[in-house]
């Protein structure tokens, strides 16, 4: 069954985990942020119902006994376990969205390939980007270890690749069609939501749930 185990110092989780790997993940955290501090914390099954009070206590020293790498590590009460904060909450939604706006933007590029158009084929790197934004907005939801890394880094290519077109057509200084305004203010909104993603997938709070400080 699998098994998430948590520190008992700050926000860190593991991913689920099947086995012996998820206490060794825990030793290697508390070796990397917390050098001198015994390993402790707890260990949640996956499906199990949290508990609160004095039956937490019950339920985690009944579990703390039948997993033996916890044994030692102080398993505090289970309502102690902290719930995803509002900057992974946006950061995930926002990055589901942005996967789909590029998804969509994608298959219609790539519509064009049916009349001729070559330029159809620059939708199949956006799909594969769209795809790949998608589902890491997804993980930061589900509590995915390092999905916030992942997904700040995908943000950086719309607000790059926007920030270099909004510069190049403040240079050109080219605003005779009513076009060249509907683009730019497109690009100016890509790049703050990009950089809206990447400022929520680095704030504290995000880290601290994923396991990224």
């Amino acid at each position: 069954m699998a098994k998430r185990y948590w520190c008992a110092e700050c926000g860190f989780k593991t991913p689920w985990l099947d086995g012996a790997e998820g206490p060794g993940r825990q030793i290697e955290h508390y070796a990397r942020k917390h050098p001198g501090t015994s390993p402790g914390g707890q260990v949640e099954t996956r499906g199990r119902r949290r508990t609160t009070g004095r039956r937490a206590e019950r339920h985690a020293g009944r579990r703390a006994g039948r997993h033996a790498p916890l044994r030692e590590m102080g398993v505090p009460d289970m309502n102690e376990v902290s719930t995803r904060p509002g900057s992974a909450t946006a950061a995930g939604v926002m990055g589901i969205a942005f996967g789909l706006a590029a998804v969509c933007g994608a298959v219609y590029v790539l519509l064009l390939l049916g009349d001729g158009n070559g330029f159809g084929l620059f939708g199949l790197p956006v799909l594969a980007f769209g795809a790949g934004v998608l589902r890491a907005g997804a993980k930061v939801l589900t509590g995915v270890s390092y999905a916030g890394d992942r997904l700040g880094q995908l943000a950086l290519v719309p607000a790059s690749l926007s920030g270099i077109a909004i510069g190049a057509m403040v240079a050109s200084a080219d605003w005779d069609g009513d076009a060249t305004f509907a683009q730019l203010a497109g690009f100016i909104v890509t790049f703050l939501l990009a950089v809206v993603v990447i400022t929520l997938c680095e704030r504290p709070a995000t880290k601290r749930y994923l396991g990224e400080d």
